[in-house]
């Protein structure tokens, strides 16, 4: 599996910001390759993605509903996929996003040879995309469950559960903080620091705005 992170500065509010994410319907608007996304129960969807021209049908669960802080899903199935995503609000009107995403390249992207670097670029390129969306009021929300309901607060994948490392601080949160358990990852890799994916683990990264910044960068910053 191949784990990736990215994050993203939208400017937008934290709760409008998260409405259009706990909406799974929203993802083939901004996410490559996903054709369709449909609620087949409660917490359950079914997707319908092609990957330069891999077709791929699979359930999936949302692991993770925390209210304006963070959304979790992961395929119950092949290929192995999975994302966290969590939201931390900076002032008023811009909320930052970090993506985490594990993939089973091998399944998704049998004939790219750079499936996890592939898979890094689309993370990117699916926040930006995502970003313009939002901010122009172009996506919709049909999340009453994401409203008034809470899937609890440890997420786990299709690859294990437990307690995983909180993404690292790449903007301070406004307010209050608390910590959640964020999802490991270990589907298939999408680049650096990702979630659900299974692939050779790369150097996880971290972001601010549209920068990404390296581990051992940090660490001797």
């Amino acid at each position: 599996m191949s784990m990736v992170q990215q994050a993203i500065e939208v400017s937008a509010p934290l709760h409008t910001v998260y409405e259009q994410l706990a909406t799974l319907e929203n993802y083939p608007r901004f996410m490559q390759g996903v054709e369709q996304v449909t609620p087949v129960g409660d917490d359950q969807t079914h997707w319908i993605m092609d990957l330069d021209g891999n077709r791929h049908e699979f359930d999936a669960t949302i692991t993770e509903r925390s209210l304006d802080e963070r959304v979790a899903w992961a395929s119950t199935d092949e290929p192995r996929l999975a994302e966290t995503l969590t939201l931390r609000p900076i002032g008023a009107t811009r909320t930052q996003i970090v993506a985490q995403l594990e993939a089973d390249v091998t399944r998704l992207l049998p004939s790219d040879r750079h499936g996890s670097e592939t898979l890094q670029r689309r993370l990117k390129s699916d926040l930006n995309t995502f970003k313009s969306l939002c901010e122009s009021g172009k996506l919709g929300t049909t999340t009453n469950r994401a409203n008034n309901q809470q899937v609890s607060g440890r997420s786990s994948t299709i690859f294990g559960s437990g307690v995983y490392g909180e993404p690292g601080p790449v903007a301070p949160r406004a307010g209050r903080h608390t910590t959640h358990p964020a999802a490991d990852w270990a589907a298939s890799g999408v680049g650096a620091g990702t979630a659900p994916m299974g692939w050779q683990a790369l150097p996880a990264k971290h972001s601010t705005g549209d920068e990404t910044i390296n581990e051992e960068e940090r660490g001797n910053a």
